[in-house]
């Protein structure tokens, strides 16, 4: 005997009713779940980003800048404020320090100078009182300072470069790449042959278009650490003049950028100054 069409059609239903309830008991065709299920918590990172360490440097315990993973921060001596010289190739050696945060980066700890951003072709890159930092690959370990020196143009970042006077920097002289000596700023510094080391020879109007570099600190003025000869202060009729080697440092007036020395040779007596400059007799 055949079964009645109502009964098999009610049958049908139960079986699908029976199935639903197997699989969860939804119908939804959306990408909703209906299983509730955690909110996604933003982690937000420390806004410091730059701390301070003991380390050996050459020989001698110092107070250097790191990263919170406590790795070496170094400065490149071609960089200049306002323009990076290591990209490519040379930044997967020296990774840049980045910040990704917003504002302006912080330190751990209290320093004398001032951290900023400058915005280049390697990220947003941290600077410490306008030297570009990054860290090295060949340190693998914290507290490890093997760029140390290396190639005459890397050196640890420490706390007092901001109270440089004087840095090193690479500059074009006479169509040779030259190491010179230069503002924080990167401003090619001169010196004058007129000059002794006790007096000036350039007064009246010629400050104003040679600046001295002067110093407003307490001491001696402070250079990079690889300068091979002594800063000293002489106060003149400029004020508190910086020397190198005894010679009164200048920058100069049609010098508009960074790295700029459109004052070398100029009158047979501007000449631009390098760490290598012999000392003035006094």
């Amino acid at each position: 005997m055949g079964i009645p069409k109502r009964t098999f059609f009610v049958a049908i239903g139960l079986v699908l009713v029976m199935v639903l309830s197997a699989c969860g008991g939804t119908t939804s065709t959306g990408s909703t779940s209906s299983t509730p299920t955690a909110a996604a918590t933003a982690t937000t990172a420390s806004t410091s980003t730059v701390q301070t360490a003991q380390a050996t440097v050459n020989g001698k315990a110092l107070t250097i800048l790191t990263d919170t993973q406590g790795r070496t921060l170094y400065y490149f001596t071609p960089d200049t404020a306002a323009k990076l010289a290591c990209a490519g190739g040379c930044a997967k050696v020296w990774p840049p320090l980045l910040f990704t945060g917003s504002g302006i980066p912080t330190s751990a700890t209290t320093l004398p100078g001032t951290l900023s951003t400058l915005s280049d072709t390697n990220g947003t890159q941290v600077e410490y009182s306008g030297y570009l930092l990054y860290t090295y690959s060949g340190d693998t370990a914290a507290g490890q300072t093997k760029g140390e020196g290396l190639f005459g143009k890397w050196y640890v970042a420490t706390p007092d470069l901001a109270s440089f006077a004087v840095r090193l920097a690479t500059a074009t002289v006479k169509g040779k790449a030259v190491t010179i000596l230069a503002t924080p700023q990167g401003l090619t510094l001169y010196y004058f042959t007129p000059d002794s080391t006790t007096k000036t020879a350039c007064t009246g109007g010629c400050p104003k278009i040679w600046p001295p570099l002067l110093f407003t600190g307490s001491g001696t003025p402070l250079g990079d650490s690889s300068l091979s000869g002594p800063l000293s202060v002489f106060n003149d009729a400029n004020g508190n003049q910086v020397q190198y080697n005894g010679h009164l440092l200048y920058t100069y007036s049609g010098d508009t950028a960074a790295g700029e020395t459109t004052g070398e040779g100029l009158f047979g007596k501007w000449f631009v100054c390098t760490p290598g400059l012999a000392a003035l007799a006094a």
